[in-house]
C-alpha cells in the first residue's frame, strides 16, 4: 500500500479496495498536477486558495472523463473534511457550494 492509499485508509477505513485504489489514483493525480510530493495538507490548502479566489473548482476538473472528475471532487470533499481545522466556516460553506455546483454541471 502506497502513501496515498495509506492516508485515505487512515481516514476512510470503510472504503472497499477498488474505491480506495481509485481515490489514491486521483489524489496522486492532483499531487502531481500541483507539483507536490506526498503532502495532502499543502495540496488541500493550494486547491482551497484557488477555489476561493476563482469561486470555482474547475482547476481540479479540467481534464479527464466524467467519472474521474467526480472522483477528484470526492477526494477534495474528503480532504476538506479531514483538514477542516484549517478552513473557516465561511470558506467551508463556499467550497461545499462550489463542489455541488460542479457536480450538477457534469
Amino acid at each position: 500500500m502506497d502513501n496515498y492509499s495509506a492516508f485515505i485508509r487512515q481516514f476512510r477505513p470503510e472504503l472497499q479496495p477498488k474505491t480506495l485504489s481509485q481515490y489514491a489514483k486521483q489524489l496522486r493525480y492532483l499531487s502531481d498536477a500541483y507539483g507536490l510530493n506526498f503532502n495532502p495538507l499543502q495540496l488541500t490548502l493550494d486547491i482551497i486558495d484557488i477555489a476561493i479566489n476563482e469561486l470555482n473548482v474547475k482547476h481540479i476538473t479540467l481534464q479527464g472523463l466524467p467519472y474521474e472528475k467526480n472522483l477528484r471532487l470526492a477526494v477534495f470533499r474528503n480532504l476538506i473534511n479531514i483538514f477542516n481545522n484549517y478552513i473557516t466556516p465561511k470558506d467551508y460553506e463556499i467550497l461545499d457550494s462550489l463542489i455541488l455546483e460542479a457536480k450538477i454541471n457534469f
